[in-house]
């Protein structure tokens, strides 16, 4: 992985790496892992590939200082976008993420159910403790609707619903353009949108989330480090 760039992480809430994953590993993940017809798969850290890969991303990640050698990927997501899945998404911030259980702790908000798995809202500490590792598969450009940012606007904490637009008018936005094989580092606080592609093609990205905080209260879904340990017998997958 390339040399860190903590100030523009820090500073601007998002960053731009290139993993040291093989061809072989990309082209597996892609052809194994997505759905057709489908945006989004939610939850696929059981997917043994995808744990892989989250384990791989933490170890890389960790050597170049971004993250904690504790740091544990609780979620992966993976997006696609094309012409039966063209999606757009307004200025948002990343605020839910899936539990093992309801939550009841002081702190966690807003607790709901999405296909049968507990999700809530963490306090305020623990989202500024988590990174979004979006890996690309595809190559992604001006026509197939990139990931926009507003840079900066992850140091406000969690934002209300009508002071969105005034952040981005402050903050401007930036485009995130990637080649397949490079990884967009982002802080989930930071405001992000994606608009349509004007040339739908894929776009598959596999969204990571890593946390690298204290022990938090409530039990994460899943949650999976770079050292290997029993999940329900088996010994591969280093899941929780």
């Amino acid at each position: 992985m390339a040399a860190p760039h903590l100030t523009r992480l820090d500073e601007q809430g998002w960053d731009l790496v290139t993993p040291q994953i093989c061809n072989d590993s990309l082209d597996a993940l892609r052809d194994t892992v997505f759905e057709m017809g489908s945006a989004g798969t939610r939850c696929l850290l059981d997917h043994p590939l995808v744990a892989n890969a989250a384990r791989d991303l933490i170890d890389q990640l960790v050597e170049a200082a971004h993250i904690s050698k504790t740091s544990v990927a609780i979620q992966a997501i993976a997006f696609d976008k094309t012409a039966a899945t063209n999606w757009k998404v307004a200025w948002h911030q990343d605020l839910m993420f899936p539990f093992a259980r309801q939550v009841t702790s002081s702190g966690f908000d807003l607790p709901t159910t999405k296909d049968g798995i507990d999700y809530a809202r963490p306090p305020r500490e623990v989202l500024e403790n988590l990174l979004a590792v979006r890996l690309h598969l595809d190559d992604c450009g001006e026509t197939n609707g990139p990931l926009r940012v507003s840079p900066g606007t992850h140091r406000y904490g969690i934002l209300r619903g009508g002071e969105i637009s005034n952040y981005v008018f402050e903050h401007g936005e930036r485009i995130c353009f990637a080649q397949r094989g490079e990884a967009l580092l982002m802080r989930p606080l930071t405001l992000h949108a994606s608009s349509q592609a004007t040339v739908p093609a894929h776009r598959r990205v596999l969204h990571f989330v890593i946390y690298s905080g204290d022990p938090i209260l409530e039990p994460w879904y899943r949650a999976i480090t770079i050292q290997a340990f029993d999940y329900r017998g088996a010994t591969q997958l280093g899941c929780l």
